[in-house]
């Protein structure tokens, strides 16, 4: 930009220079803190109100269903409707077929804005569903929404069909957006089959539950959109620049007859129009594409000489500079707003649990690594106890999972916050522990404690550990070390530092808590699902599984070694065995390939696969992990299974004292080929080393590692939680 030529521009856009200067001042207070809403109990009662303009005939069914789907409601309830633009005359036989809805009319056409906001003058409960007139609600689908109504959420919405069965699915429900020249494009996503209730940009204004004081707020300041269309958007995307949150619940449905009636008010040249225009003023207040500054006022002056007249007033500057700062300020903060699909929810509140709040910047789904495995067990046995909440980076990596698997948690916040990229793991701790902990990890972290009403937080492994900064209210704050990386360098400082700052630190390991003498610290070892029950004797076929992801840099070079130096000696004696590696996605990477991957009788498995079939198998499994810190799950996942173990002494941190004879450790590779050479020659002495006591069965499963970590819970929540807890027995 020559800024010379600025003032000449500007005289010859003169009609938008209000516009120009309302842009340049939203950046000026971009930079502010942005100022989330405090959430709100929704109350008890439903109203449902039906916007109406000349179609008595599609009203007779949607009333019809509207109340069939209030009649399984067990709250106060009403129906509203709002007829606008039509003689009262044409309702007489629905005003006597349903005498108690509350009838209101308005000679003049309102459009969907004005009918709405005439009708919410009237509705007396806190909860207000809007049904468009030619909308038909599943019997349950009100009933449907209600588990969702949580403080933190604004607006609800069902999913839609279209009563053409055979038409595409154009509208669902379900809402995203992308940006395209200059423009927010809104459409709608196809859910498909999965029941799991999920966020959307926001909650359509045809078949959606509102909290009726914020929609009041939120409509009366949305009037520029007058007189229909992106209304609904406007609403949503406020609300989560606010902090609150919309979803949609698939499992609540509504049919569309998709017969509405702004055409018969409007031509289709004038509907476009508008619609582009709305999109435009959609993009002027919340600024998702680069149309900013003098170029806006240029883009402005484009446009048909109508929607020039409808965006040049003061009065619509002036509410786009407060609204696209506050917007600016929120996304210069670190939302996401691309994230608000990435976001899934339980129904059902349990307000006398305490609320735990699970941060890990490593996807946990599929669980393709220790530390997910780690993660998703203790989830499932903790879920009944507490309300688990979890935020998530790396979303990319959770592109195959499927929705249930978030069932587990109250709900589940995604984000891509930083990419992932390969030879990161070369980094210095210092800069890891950066990069891992990104702005808009941040962000979510904060808006999670406030919105959501954290009692504690967890975050996961010591590269997020920098994360602690956000706490806000002295939240009892918690980090799980997955290892302790602390070895006496100059990076020791640092971490201790970090670590100093939580209530307590845990560990996974004896061996690592030993570095932490002088920190509040807990012992909670890795553990494993106990498959002994439904377990066999091993069988004879020569089979050696190694269940190590190369996403661990501790279990490549393990492996190498093991390849190196005693996979020759074994192959030698045994030239029928097999070694099996289970390598994951990360093993097709070319930094992993390397030629002793490629000998005689070894077999790389490179995907996440679930081991019990490989456990079931196999013969025996190894750990050949050398330098690794924390514990190793395929120990613990291997005994339980009913399995030797042979393993490097540094292998079996964490296992170390379990009194058992199938764990068999080792101190070097000659004694490794050694003891493997015994398992595979003698089938009788394998199997009688297969079967781990009782007691250390117990200390191997995830049931035992849960009940610790509530345990831990207990001691750092307030008194009014404890008694919630399982005691300690």
């Amino acid at each position: 930009m020559k800024w010379h030529l600025l003032p000449l521009k500007l005289i010859k856009y003169w009609h938008f220079i209000p516009m120009y200067l309302a842009l340049r001042y939203a950046r000026l207070r971009s930079r502010q803190t942005p100022q989330l809403r405090e959430p709100a109990a929704w109350g008890k009662g439903i109203s449902v109100l039906i916007p109406e303009s000349g179609t008595p005939d599609l009203l007779l069914a949607t009333l019809a269903h509207a109340s069939a789907a209030l009649a399984q409601v067990d709250e106060p309830s009403e129906i509203v409707v709002m007829v606008n633009g039509a003689e009262p005359e044409l309702y007489a036989e629905l005003q006597q077929q349903f005498g108690t809805v509350v009838w209101l009319f308005a000679r003049e056409a309102l459009g969907f804005n004005g009918a709405v906001e005439a009708g919410l003058k009237s509705v007396q409960f806190p909860s207000v569903y809007l049904l468009n007139s030619d909308m038909r609600v599943a019997p349950d689908a009100i009933a449907q929404l209600l588990p969702y109504r949580a403080p933190s959420v604004f607006a609800i919405g069902s999913q839609i069909f279209f009563a053409d069965a055979e038409r595409r699915r154009e509208e669902t429900g379900w809402t995203d957006f992308y940006t395209a020249g200059g423009r927010t494009v809104i459409y709608d996503k196809d859910p498909g089959t999965s029941q799991v209730a999920r966020g959307g940009l926001y909650a359509g204004g045809g078949s959606s539950l509102f909290k009726t004081t914020l929609l009041q707020e939120y409509m009366a300041d949305s009037w520029a959109y007058s007189p229909f269309y992106w209304e609904d958007a406007e609403w949503g995307t406020r609300a989560w620049m606010e902090g609150l949150e919309s979803i949609f619940v698939p499992a609540s449905v509504a049919v569309h007859e998709h017969r509405g009636t702004i055409k018969r008010r409007y031509s289709a040249a004038e509907i476009a129009r508008i619609v582009d225009r709305n999109a435009l003023l959609f993009e002027l207040r919340h600024h998702f594409t680069d149309l900013d500054g003098i170029r806006a006022a240029g883009h402005l002056c484009n446009q048909p000489l109508q929607t020039q007249k409808d965006l040049r007033s003061v009065s619509i500057a002036r509410d786009v500079a407060g609204m696209r700062a506050r917007n600016d300020a929120v996304k210069n903060a670190g939302f996401l707003f691309h994230s608000v699909i990435n976001r899934y929810y339980s129904p059902g509140s349990r307000p006398h649990l305490p609320t735990i709040l699970w941060v890990t910047p490593f996807a946990i789904f599929p669980p393709a690594h220790g530390g997910a495995r780690r993660i998703t067990e203790l989830a499932r046995r903790l879920a009944p106890h507490v309300n688990l909440v979890l935020l998530s980076d790396e979303f990319d990596a959770y592109k195959n999972c499927v929705p249930e698997n978030f069932a587990l948690f109250t709900s589940a916040h995604l984000l891509q916050a930083r990419k992932d990229e390969s030879g990161k793991n070369l980094q210095d701790l210092r800069t890891r522990m950066s990069e891992h902990a990104p702005k808009a990890l941040r962000y979510e972290l904060r808006r999670l404690q406030r919105q959501h009403k954290i009692d504690l937080v967890q975050i996961e492994f010591m590269e997020a550990s920098c994360l602690v900064d956000e706490r806000i209210d002295n939240i009892p704050f918690v980090v799980a070390l997955h290892d302790v990386y602390l070895d006496g360098g100059v990076e020791d400082a640092y971490q201790l530092e970090v670590l100093a700052r939580y209530d307590t630190v845990i560990t996974c390991s004896e061996e690592d808590a030993a570095f932490l003498p002088a920190l509040p610290h807990h012992v909670i070892t890795n553990g494993a699902h106990d498959r002994f029950a439904m377990s066999q004797a091993s069988p004879a076929k020569k089979t050696i599984l190694f269940m190590g992801p190369f996403r661990y840099a501790p279990n490549h070079a393990g492996i190498l070694a093991f390849l190196e130096f005693s996979w020759p000696a074994i192959r030698a004696n045994h030239p029928d065995a097999e070694l099996i590696i289970l390598g994951g996605t990360e093993a097709r990477r070319a930094e992993f390939a390397n030629p002793l991957l490629d000998q005689e009788g070894v077999s790389m498995i490179a995907e996440f696969v679930d081991p019990a079939s490989y456990l079931a198998a196999c013969a025996l499994t190894i750990n050949p992990q050398q330098e690794i810190r924390g514990s190793a799950l395929k120990v613990a996942e291997s005994l339980l299974a009913r399995r030797v173990c042979v393993t490097t002494r540094n292998g079996a941190r964490g296992f170390t004292d379990l009194q058992t004879d199938a764990l068999r450790i080792v101190d070097n590779w000659l004694e490794m080929s050694e003891e493997v050479d015994r398992l595979l020659r003698d089938l009788d002495h394998r199997h009688a080393l297969e079967c781990p006591s009782a007691t250390a069965r117990k200390k191997l499963s995830w049931d035992d590692r849960a009940d610790e970590l509530l345990r831990v819970y207990q001691c750092l929540l307030p008194a009014k939680f404890c008694k919630d807890l399982p005691h300690e027995p």
